[in-house]
């Protein structure tokens, strides 16, 4: 198997389980933070869920205004909602990922508007690792409000 094709599979696999949990949020909770200087459970619900088209949009050179906009025209109320921003977004960034020749995908550079540059295959590897990072925040937030998640909920 490809790098290309091991990190699409793994994006798949990482966006249909954070979808899963976001499912499983419960919209009263929605308000909820664990400290005050932290996210609201809405607001990492979301957040989770626009990685993988914010991520392209800054991997395409978008502007940090346009990426604060979307940011917020993506913001969506209903937990089944936010789930299909994620697939969608993930089915966007699978598109344009396969679109790139093997050269592009492994040399040609993004520029991100805070300065970072990086290859198509390592903003793909960031987007991941991205993923895996807010759905450990996730799993928390739903653990400590008594959602009926452990180790398999991880993993299934």
């Amino acid at each position: 198997m490809s790098t290309r094709a091991l990190l699409l599979s793994e994006l798949e696999w990482i966006s249909g389980n954070c979808q899963h949990m976001i499912r499983m949020l419960k919209p009263e909770h929605f308000g909820w933070r664990p400290f005050e200087s932290m996210r609201s459970m809405h607001e990492l619900a979301n957040h989770l869920a626009q990685v993988p088209a914010i991520d392209l949009l800054i991997l395409r050179g978008a502007a940090e205004e346009e990426v604060q906009k979307a940011e917020q025209s993506w913001m969506r109320d209903e937990p089944a909602a936010i789930a299909e921003a994620l697939r969608q977004g993930t089915l966007a960034l699978r598109d344009y990922i396969d679109k790139l020749s093997l050269d592009q995908f492994e040399n040609e550079s993004g520029t991100a508007f805070y300065g970072r540059t990086q290859t198509n295959a390592k903003w793909l590897l960031e987007v991941v690792t991205h993923l895996y990072h807010h759905r450990a925040q996730l799993f928390m937030y739903l653990k400590l409000n008594g959602y009926p998640v452990n180790t398999r909920t991880l993993y299934e």
